[in-house]
């Protein structure tokens, strides 16, 4: 199973389409938002991009505007917004997905041994590692506006491998 990890899109809404036709393309049956979407929009154009059938699951970032109406906005195109931290489970492996604002709360969610693949964003700056058995997975910035690179991953569920990807 493949999943496409966004995060810090910063309503970079060209990035969003992209990264959005390229889970398609590639496939995957997950899409999954680490936060730092901004505004409600955001959520329609992913969809619009991904298309149906595929399960899109976000969190909410440290510059979410407007989170009722975002609510609001995300269900009626059919996206899922979990709260500050998203914990699910796909491929048969567990996830958590947290932005990563608190450093404290992202050690804990990596080093609980809970999770099989813990996702975050918040630096802007896309990392690959292990710890224990827990893959740790930046998408980096979707938007590119730091570091002049949109990046996201995709993961493989079975093999535990990730891709960094530049759009």
């Amino acid at each position: 199973m493949l999943v496409v990890a966004l995060s810090d899109s910063h309503d970079n809404i060209t990035a969003v389409k992209k990264a959005g036709e390229e889970a398609r393309r590639r496939g995957a049956s997950l899409v999954l938002h680490a936060g730092d979407w901004v505004s409600p929009f955001t959520a329609k154009f992913l969809r619009e991009a991904v298309g149906e059938g595929v399960r899109i699951v976000g969190v909410w970032g440290n510059n979410e505007g407007e989170k009722p109406y975002f609510l609001e906005t995300a269900r009626r195109y059919g996206v899922e917004i979990a709260g500050d931290a998203a914990e699910l489970e796909a491929g048969g492996r567990r996830i958590a997905v947290y932005h990563g604002t608190s450093l404290v709360l992202l050690k804990a969610l990596v080093e609980s041994g809970i999770y099989d693949v813990v996702i975050y964003g918040h630096t802007h700056q896309a990392a690959v590692e292990r710890r224990g058995k827990t893959l740790v997975v930046n998408p980096g910035e979707l938007c590119g506006c730091l570091t002049g690179r949109s990046t996201y991953a995709v993961i493989d569920l079975e093999r535990l491998e990730v891709e960094l990807a530049f759009l």
